[in-house]
């Protein structure tokens, strides 16, 4: 975890971040350069974020990047940091605040229904609450309709797995309340679709630490309704 840091730290380990998307080693110069200062700043900055490197080059194995996105997100620029990443990092990125949040995950969760194999990027487990979550690295459109075919899948995969076997779904005999959710870059046209809750990156952590299953505004979906809503998941 790192101290509060300066702005010129900042830049070093975006820039750091967004040169090492596609190789695991990096040339200081570069980062210098990407990042308007001196290496021997960037040599410093390193260090303090306790990321390998020699006099010239960094080295950063998948977890090391996961850490320094998740460091660079807590100093509040979330939406640099997630644009960083590959979009199998994304996913490891949500599960990871997720975990800071409380939540048990489960990484591409598989679930049959209707005749088919339906996949869910994340899945958190907090007591009687289940977020399943649609991971969306790309530019987020400022139209809805984009979002419209994703949010439908995200709710009827979230139907399916709420209707696995109900010793799975029930938490201390309590039904579970899951809540889909589609996971964006930018801040999405609007905050649902289809039964589907939209969160921007930036704003996941808030979202995480103040959900409840108890909220009526949000569209959560019961252990007990999916199975009369989804009958199909039962022929698996």
């Amino acid at each position: 975890m790192l101290p509060p840091i300066s702005e010129g730290t900042i830049m070093v380990l975006i820039e750091t971040l967004r040169l090492s998307k596609d190789r695991n080693r990096v040339q200081i110069a570069e980062v210098a350069v990407g990042s308007k200062t001196t290496e021997s700043f960037v040599r410093k900055t390193l260090t303090d974020a306790w990321v390998e490197h020699d006099s010239n080059w960094i080295s950063l194995s998948p977890g090391s990047r996961i850490r320094l996105a998740l460091d660079i997100a807590r100093a509040g620029r979330l939406r640099d940091s997630a644009r960083a990443l590959t979009w199998q990092e994304f996913e490891k990125f949500a599960e990871e605040c997720l975990g800071e949040a409380g939540f048990q995950t489960e990484k591409n969760v598989r679930v049959k229904g209707g005749g088919r194999a339906w996949q869910i990027d994340v899945v958190g487990f907090r007591g009687d609450l289940v977020l399943t979550i649609d991971c969306k690295h790309w530019n987020t459109p400022g139209y809805l309709s984009k979002f419209r075919l994703a949010a439908e899948h995200q709710r009827t995969a979230t139907l399916h797995l709420l209707a696995r076997p109900v010793e799975k779904m029930i938490q201390g005999g309590k039904e579970r309340q899951a809540l889909p959710l589609i996971l964006t870059l930018s801040e999405p046209p609007v905050q649902s679709s289809e039964g589907v809750v939209l969160v921007s990156v930036e704003k996941l952590p808030s979202f995480l630490s103040g959900v409840t299953p108890y909220d009526e505004n949000l569209p959560f979906i019961s252990s007990c309704l999916s199975l009369v809503e989804n009958p199909m998941s039962q022929s698996k």
